[in-house]
C-alpha cells in the first residue's frame, strides 16, 4: 500500500488520533506517500464524521466534509482500545509501525498498556506522538481544550480584536490546524533523528504551546516594557469586499505620488499629514477615510492589483468563492477535485508546502472500518471467521 518512490514510501503510520490536529498531521504524512492506517472506535468513528457540512446536505458519517478532508489517503479500521483484545491488537500495529500519532487525554494510553514506554519495549524504532491541548505534563494536562480554549490560553485572542473590545477569535478551527502542522514537523524531525540516530522517541505536542509561539511578538514586546495592544483595523469598503490599501506603512515616498495619482487625490503629494511614512501612520484615520472615498466604486481584486503594482502592501479580503477563482491558486494546482460517497463531487485544498519532484498522493478518506479485513488479514494474520468473531464482540 506504500509508494517506494515518495519521500515516505517506506513508513507506515498508525493513526490513533481524533478531530483535526492530529488527522491533519496523518494527513501531511499520507500524502507525502506513507502508509497511514487510521484507527477508530466500532460503530462511532472519529468525532469529525459528526461535523457538519455534508456532502449532499445528507447528515451521514460517512459524508461529513471535514472528515473526508481530514483522512483522505488513509486506510480505516475499528478497534475498541479498551477492550483487552483491541489493546493486543494495537500493540501488534505499533510493533510493525515507524510513527503513532494519538490524541487521548494524558495518560490514558498507559492506561490502556499503549503508552510510549510499553510500545517502546515492542518496538525501540517507533516515533509516538501525542497531541494534547497542554501536552503530557503539568498542571493542566487533564483540562480539555478546543480550538476556542488553545487561542484563548495561549493568548492569541488578547492580540486579535478592537482596542475597546473584547478579543476576538481567529475563525474556523486555525490553532488546531497549526497545531497539527506543529505536531506533523516535529513528527517529520524525530523520523530524521531516527534514521540517523538509531533511535525513536515520545513527541508531545501541546495546542497551548504552539499558540503561544504563534504570538510570541506580543510577549517579547512584553519584555521591554510595551504591552501588547489591539489595535484598529485598516481595512476599507471597496466596491465588492474588503481591502488592506497597505498606505500608512507600505508606500514608499517615491511611490506616493503614484498612488495619489491612481486615487485622483494629487493635492495630498505634498500634504504634511500624509507625505510621510511617519505621517501616514500618525495620521491613519484621516487617511482611510480619504482611500475608503476612492475604494467605494472599485472592485477588490482590480484594487488589489493596481496598488500591488505600485509596489504597496495591498491586500483584499477573500471569501471562498474567490479562492476558488484565484489565478494564483490555479496556477500551482492547489485545489483539487474529489469523489465523496455515491459519486458525489466536492473540491478539496491542496497541501500547505510543496516538495521539488514530489507529488502529494490523493485519494478518498476510508469508509467506518472499510479495510478491516485487508490490515487484520494482511498485517496480523486474522481469518475471515476471527473477524467475525471479533465483530460480534463488539472489538471491530
Amino acid at each position: 500500500m506504500t509508494d517506494q518512490d515518495s519521500v515516505l514510501g517506506d513508513i507506515r503510520v498508525l493513526d490513533l488520533s481524533e478531530g483535526v490536529a492530529g488527522p491533519f498531521c496523518t494527513k501531511l504524512l499520507a500524502g507525502l506517500g506513507a502508509e497511514v492506517i487510521k484507527v477508530e472506535r466500532p460503530g462511532l468513528g472519529d468525532v469529525s464524521r459528526g461535523e457538519a457540512p455534508f456532502l449532499g446536505d445528507e447528515a451521514n458519517p460517512e459524508r461529513s466534509a471535514l472528515f473526508l478532508y481530514l483522512n483522505s489517503g488513509k486506510r480505516g479500521v475499528t478497534i475498541d482500545a479498551e477492550s483487552p483484545t483491541g489493546a493486543g491488537m494495537l500493540q501488534r500495529l505499533a510493533a510493525e509501525s515507524d510513527i503513532l500519532v494519538e490524541s487521548y487525554p494524558a495518560g490514558t494510553m498507559d492506561r490502556l498498556g499503549l503508552g510510549y514506554p510499553a510500545l517502546a519495549d515492542l518496538n525501540p524504532n517507533l516515533v509516538y506522538t501525542s497531541v494534547t491541548p497542554f501536552g503530557q505534563t503539568g498542571p493542566y494536562r487533564d483540562y480539555k481544550g478546543s480550538d476556542l480554549v488553545a487561542q484563548a490560553i495561549g493568548a492569541l485572542m488578547y492580540t486579535i480584536g478592537l482596542p475597546d473590545r473584547e478579543p476576538l477569535k481567529v475563525g474556523g478551527n486555525t490553532a488546531l490546524y497549526t497545531t497539527g502542522i506543529s505536531a506533523f514537523s516535529a513528527t517529520m524531525l524525530a523520523l530524521h533523528a531516527r534514521d540517523t540516530q538509531g533511535f525513536g522517541q515520545h513527541v508531545d505536542i501541546s495546542a497551548m504551546e504552539t499558540m503561544t509561539v504563534a504570538q510570541i511578538h506580543a510577549s517579547i514586546h512584553h519584555q521591554f516594557g510595551r504591552l501588547p495592544v489591539r489595535r484598529v483595523s485598516n481595512l476599507v469598503r471597496a466596491k465588492d469586499g474588503w481591502v488592506s490599501p497597505g498606505l500608512e506603512t507600505g508606500a514608499q515616498e517615491q511611490t506616493w505620488p503614484r498612488v495619489c495619482e491612481l486615487m485622483g487625490v494629487p493635492e495630498l503629494v505634498d500634504d504634511p499629514s500624509f507625505n510621510t511614512i511617519e505621517a501616514r501612520r500618525e495620521h491613519q484615520p484621516e487617511l482611510l477615510e480619504i482611500v475608503g472615498r476612492w475604494a467605494a466604486n472599485q472592485p477588490k481584486e482590480e484594487m488589489y492589483h493596481a496598488l500591488q503594482n505600485l509596489r504597496t502592501i495591498a491586500g483584499y479580503v477573500a471569501t471562498v468563492e474567490d479562492l476558488l477563482a484565484s489565478g494564483q491558486m490555479a496556477s500551482r494546482d492547489f485545489f483539487h477535485p474529489v469523489e465523496g460517497p455515491e459519486n458525489v463531487q466536492a473540491v478539496q485544498p491542496g497541501f500547505p508546502f510543496r516538495i521539488s519532484g514530489e507529488t502529494w498522493r490523493h485519494s478518498p478518506a476510508p469508509r467506518l472500518g472499510e479495510h478491516n479485513e485487508e490490515v487484520f488479514g494482511g498485517c496480523l494474520g486474522y481469518t475471515p471467521q476471527d473477524l467475525a468473531a471479533l465483530k460480534t464482540q463488539g472489538v471491530i
